[in-house]
């Protein structure tokens, strides 16, 4: 018996529990990208999703897939005759990121990052068929960007923005080694008010 409903049960509304998830903070980020060049192309799957603390603050997660492809002709070196050797590099990655939003217009970003993709030790040519082996191994490879950009609000939570962010860990395996990295995101707040 509380006080102040003097033992008369029914005299004080029940209280409602509050869920602990408000599935209009939660934020979703496609992440689809490709490229292609002379003989190459690549293409990137990385879809977000994150959940806002605040307007301002939000974390979340990627998982990510890509793939490179590109190709090189040579002279098979027991027929003579030219072939062309594909070389293939499929990576997958995951992070957790933290954002937060100053003056609704700027963005600052922290992502570690654990990647898993090919390693190539070395090319050989086959003494039977002439053809280019690959001796190749899959590694994973830690990063860490830090990185800053511009942002536009859509809606409560979710925006749109251009980062650039730079990997301090500088592992020479990584895909950011030795170079910066500028993404387009988006973040949409797709179960919003």
């Amino acid at each position: 018996m509380g006080p102040g409903n003097f033992g008369l049960p029914g005299l004080l509304p029940a209280k409602k529990k509050k869920s602990g998830i408000d599935k209009s903070r939660i934020l979703i980020g496609p992440g689809i990208g490709i490229g292609a060049g002379n003989r190459s192309f690549s293409i990137n799957l990385s879809p977000s999703v994150a959940y806002c603390f605040s307007p301002n603050f939000h974390a979340g997660t990627t998982l990510g897939f890509s793939y490179f492809q590109a190709a090189e002709d040579y002279r098979n070196l027991l027929t003579g005759q030219p072939e062309t050797f594909k070389y293939k590099f499929p990576s997958y990655s995951w992070s957790v990121f933290g954002r937060y939003i100053l003056a609704n217009m700027f963005i600052l970003n922290v992502e570690p990052e654990i990647n898993n993709t090919k390693f190539v030790k070395d090319y050989s040519f086959s003494p039977v068929t002439g053809k280019i082996i690959e001796s190749s191994q899959r590694i994973f490879v830690p990063s860490l960007l830090l990185g800053a950009g511009y942002c536009q609000r859509i809606g409560d939570y979710g925006y749109t923005a251009i980062l650039a962010g730079y990997d301090v860990i500088q592992n020479p395996n990584a895909r950011y080694y030795q170079t910066l990295d500028v993404k387009f995101a988006i973040m949409l707040d797709l179960f919003g008010r």
